[in-house]
């Protein structure tokens, strides 16, 4: 041997005792100093198959000169032929060696120490279930396997894409095959942890906008893999007009609606009554009345229930038990509380209505009709109010609901808005926020209790607001996202 080729893989020692039987794929063996293909395909059986031990590493057995380099030998007794220092055999038993040096070819010696074949080695996992070689100054590839191994032929994973909102996640699952493979176990990975990570469960989660290639590979060195294009950013769709979709977590189903954009006149008025939203019962924090331009979104088709609390928070704070109930005796800050523990078990983003969302969808966004209450000019026909409540809450959607389908904007439990409370501005406005500091946050659409659920609390335009920390039975909340 004259020249070692550069290293690829340092093999280890093992012992294997199954009988197998080594396959050619391809190529012929005219660059290996006259071996035959059957004469290497016996002796890799017997590497494969025989029982091979780990005889020196490096120095000069059998009189092999001191050119080679620090490897391993290995010596594996085979009944197959005794390879001869002129490249012939003699059938029977013996030994055969091979020396594997640290720059990554095996060599095929006999008993003298005589280098008579060499193949490069360019694949060889350490179960030995598959050897591919290539011989020096040829493009012929060999691929040597070990029939009795079954490997993977197959990885498909539940989605080829995902898209997650910043901080979400998603569970990803593998199906590999043949189920009776020898080793099932996979390993993920991602190509850009700074836009989503992946457990060795599968569980993706975002990181920073941008791409990312998750991949799941066969760990049993067959190669198979499956990957999912991974998209991270603002990736909440916008909601399809007159859409309703429901939702489900631990067991309990809500609905949202969705809301078309649009631009209507918010608030009211009680000094002009040819000017616009003239109302007789308007309260002067409902003026000015004023232009908004809201884009399309979804509100809850009900207010919060006590079963969909329950299911989310495990206990139930309202004053009257009941699973359609509304859920009551909440705070602003409860509510937030809520809403981050939703998302968490939905992996959406569910939040409080903005004060000009609830009003729009209160006056039935763009199909409204110009009603005074929410879906009525007649109290009695939408709110559960003072006047027949019977001092207390009801069912939600036990009357009827307005243009948008949605069920007691109007009376039962006021809702708390995402909004502080402060005075309107008469400029027009595009997806208001409302104050970025205040005291008070938004509450609206009135109660069944005393002042606070009267008619005149209960039209689409009256404005509410407390303390964010404070719990009342009269206060509830709707979702929007």
């Amino acid at each position: 041997m004259k020249k070692i080729y550069s290293f690829l893989l340092l093999l280890a020692a093992a012992v294997l005792t199954t009988t197998v039987r080594a396959q050619v794929i391809n190529g012929d063996l005219n660059h290996n100093q006259g071996l035959d293909v059957e004469d290497v395909t016996l002796l890799i059986d017997g590497y494969l198959s025989g029982t091979t031990e780990q005889i020196q590493t490096g120095g000069e057995p059998y009189g092999m000169d001191n050119s080679l380099v620090t490897g391993t030998w290995y010596r594996t007794k085979t009944d197959k032929f005794t390879l001869n220092a002129d490249g012939t055999t003699d059938y029977g038993t013996g030994y055969t060696y091979m020396f594997l040096p640290v720059q990554g070819c095996i060599l095929f010696s006999n008993a003298a120490g005589n280098a008579v074949a060499y193949l490069k080695v360019l694949y060889l996992p350490a179960d030995k279930s598959r050897l591919v070689v290539k011989a020096p100054n040829s493009d012929d590839v060999w691929t040597y396997y070990d029939t009795f191994v079954q490997r993977v032929e197959s990885i498909t994973l539940s989605a080829t894409e995902l898209s997650l909102d910043l901080d979400g996640y998603d569970k990803l699952t593998a199906t590999v095959l043949p189920a009776d493979a020898d080793n099932l176990s996979v390993e993920w990975s991602s190509s850009d942890e700074t836009v989503a990570t992946v457990s060795q469960k599968g569980l993706v989660e975002a990181v920073g906008e941008g791409t990312a290639t998750i991949t799941c590979m066969a760990a049993d060195g067959s190669g198979v893999k499956a990957t999912c294009e991974v998209t991270v950013g603002n990736q909440t769709p916008t909601p399809q007009p007159g859409v309703t979709t429901t939702y489900t977590v631990n067991g309990v189903s809500f609905k949202m609606v969705s809301v078309t954009g649009g631009t209507f006149l918010m608030g009211a008025q009680n000094t002009n009554s040819g000017g616009a939203n003239y109302d007789e019962d308007a309260y002067d924090d409902e003026a000015p009345v004023h232009n908004v331009t809201l884009s399309n979104y979804s509100i809850g088709e009900t207010e919060v229930t006590q079963a969909l609390w329950v299911a989310v928070m495990g206990s139930n704070p309202s004053n009257w038990l009941g699973n359609n109930l509304p859920v009551e005796t909440v705070s602003w800050n409860d509510c937030q509380e809520f809403i981050t523990k939703l998302n968490q078990a939905t992996g959406k983003t569910f939040r409080l209505p903005t004060e000009a969302e609830w009003e729009f969808a209160a006056r039935g966004g763009t199909k409204s009709q110009g009603y005074k209450y929410s879906g009525s000019n007649t109290v009695g026909d939408v709110a559960w109010y003072t006047s027949n409540s019977s001092s207390k809450t009801h069912e939600v959607a036990t009357k009827q609901p307005n243009e948008l389908g949605l069920y007691d904007m109007s009376g039962n439990v006021w809702e708390w808005c995402q909004d502080w409370k402060d005075d309107y501005s008469s400029s027009a406005q595009s997806n208001p926020a409302g104050p970025t500091t205040g005291s008070d946050r938004v509450r609206r659409g009135g109660s069944w209790y005393g002042s606070y659920g009267s008619a005149a609390g209960c039209r689409a335009a009256y404005r509410g607001g407390t303390a964010p920390a404070s719990r009342s039975n009269i206060n509830g909340l709707r979702l929007a996202q």
